[in-house]
């Protein structure tokens, strides 16, 4: 939706809909399952946004987690930055002066 550049596009708040944010988790859910599937036991997949809505991030990956037990979140050693305790990292416009982003890193177990 790209939800997290709003403090330079005023004009995303308008575009995006509870809607329009759906159909794009909806998107985003098949393109991690579909890239997962290409991910080797012991290998890594790091999901990105460029927006903060739930629906988008801890959502999507609290789902993608649970219908895929063979995956686990991998806290980033990022002492710099804010990192919540689940394990993914959420960049905030007002707190880092920069456009808003997720990010999580994901390691398929070897099992």
């Amino acid at each position: 939706s790209g939800l997290g550049t709003m403090h330079r596009h005023a004009d995303a708040r308008w575009r995006q809909n509870l809607s329009s944010v759906g159909d794009l988790a909806h998107i985003q859910r098949e393109l991690i399952s579909h890239t997962a599937n290409f991910v080797k036991p012991g290998g890594v997949l790091v999901y990105a946004t460029c927006t903060l809505h739930p629906q988008e991030n801890e959502e999507l990956i609290r789902e993608f987690l649970h219908v895929n037990p063979q995956w686990e979140m991998e806290k980033p050693n990022l002492d710099f930055l804010d990192v919540s305790s689940p394990g993914w990292l959420k960049l905030w416009p007002h707190q880092q002066n920069m456009d808003g982003f997720f990010l999580v890193r994901l390691r398929k177990n070897k099992d």
